[in-house]
């Protein structure tokens, strides 16, 4: 029996249509998780073949643990420890043990780009060494060769495509040079918030991902953020005009910062891609370092957001070059709540800070504090100051 009404029609009509919607939308949940995971698994099987294609199945010829020679130099007191070593005789012995080693094949970068990056670790005696973009492994080799002749230091690599080609080549390295090597699947943005969570501050990052501009400027931005006072960041591909201007633009952003070069002054304005656009002689590279002291002004100034351990941030403990002249400091202190409900809250204080000081506790009244039940906390210290010259921190602010 068929009904007359036009409503109840339309109405039948309706649940129909949602009903085949829902059904062709399922059906295109169901293809995209297909898709997704036939899309995983033959990833998975073109890096099986690659690895297995450059024979790292079976062997992998590493070059034996030996004395490299290097140039010294005095990195305190040097105006430009990159033109030291490199005119130095001793680079030419560094180059050729580099040249001659197997890795060479399984990197991108010049026997005197392995060279440089080796001499300079070697002389830094970093505790940390960032590697944004690992390709095969070849340049973490030259690194970690300069950690374990340091007998110190940890070097990060990070890579979110070739995982699993670089886990086997790390298999054939000797235990020695392994242990100096940490490896991290994933991409630059999530490695970051790792480390700033774990509190970890590089003296040396290599940034060689992706070469887009948008990427290369984050990498540099937030390896600068982490990166100890003093410290070195390599740009590799500057011939590019990605990292290039990216580097350039953070050089003109950040004013106590410096190029151990002038390829950001002295380029050719009519080329993008310019293979003669570096000045590090037979490498790509762009070499900035920071300065040893963060330069605080009018301009709200923070190192880097903390995790903290309580609901409450009493002050914040500076130390600071002492100032010729007198000036006034206000700091600013953001605690952060996260839990099922987040919270927010901010405290101040402003205090004079006179010629010749050189530490300062600055307590906040009342102190920032949140209420409520969280699973951690973090803090944020911002500095603004008013004086003839910038206020000059030795180390970054401590909250207390």
């Amino acid at each position: 029996m068929s009904s007359d009404n036009p409503v109840q029609s339309s109405s039948v009509v309706d649940k129909t249509r949602r009903l085949a919607a829902r059904g062709i939308r399922l059906a295109q949940l169901v293809a995209a998780r297909f898709g997704a995971t036939a899309a995983d698994a033959m990833r998975r099987k073109a890096k099986e073949l690659e690895i297995r294609l450059d024979g790292l199945h079976k062997e992998l010829a590493i070059k034996p643990i030996s004395d490299i020679a290097f140039p010294k130099v005095d990195l305190a007191t040097s105006k430009n420890p990159i033109a030291e070593i490199l005119s130095s005789p001793e680079i030419d012995e560094t180059k050729t043990y580099f040249y001659d080693n197997p890795a060479a094949d399984r990197s991108l970068i010049s026997s005197q780009s392995q060279a440089l990056l080796y001499s300079l670790i070697r002389n830094l005696r970093p505790e940390y060494v960032f590697e944004i973009g690992t390709y095969k492994a070849g340049t973490t080799e030259a690194i970690c060769r300069a950690l374990l002749a340091n007998n110190k230091g940890t070097a990060h690599a990070v890579d979110p495509f070739q995982g699993e080609y670089i886990a086997a080549v790390l298999k054939f390295w000797p235990p020695e040079l392994f242990r100096h090597v940490r490896l991290h699947m994933k991409d630059s943005m999530a490695f970051f918030g790792d480390m700033e969570r774990q509190r970890i501050h590089p003296e040396l990052v290599f940034v060689d991902g992706n070469h887009e501009y948008e990427y290369a400027a984050f990498d540099i931005a937030c390896g600068a953020r982490l990166l100890a006072p003093g410290g070195f960041i390599f740009v590799d591909n500057i011939s590019q005009p990605g990292p290039f201007f990216a580097a350039r633009d953070f050089l003109v952003a950040n004013t106590g910062w410096r190029e151990l070069g002038n390829t950001a002054t002295h380029y050719n304005r009519d080329k993008a891609f310019d293979s003669g656009r570096g000045t590090v002689a037979e490498t790509d590279f762009m070499i900035l370092r920071a300065p040893m002291t963060y330069g605080v002004g009018e301009r709200p100034f923070n190192v880097a957001r903390t995790r903290w351990s309580t609901s409450a941030v009493a002050g914040v403990r500076l130390k600071f070059v002492p100032p010729d002249q007198a000036g006034r400091l206000t700091v600013q202190v953001v605690l952060r709540g996260f839990g099922m409900v987040p919270a927010e809250t901010t405290a101040e204080a402003t205090v004079q800070v006179e010629v010749g000081a050189k530490e300062l506790s600055v307590t906040l009244a009342p102190p920032a504090q949140v209420e409520g039940q969280f699973v951690y906390f973090t803090v944020e210290p911002w500095l603004i100051w008013h004086g003839a010259q910038p206020l000059q921190l030795l180390a970054a602010p401590e909250p207390f």
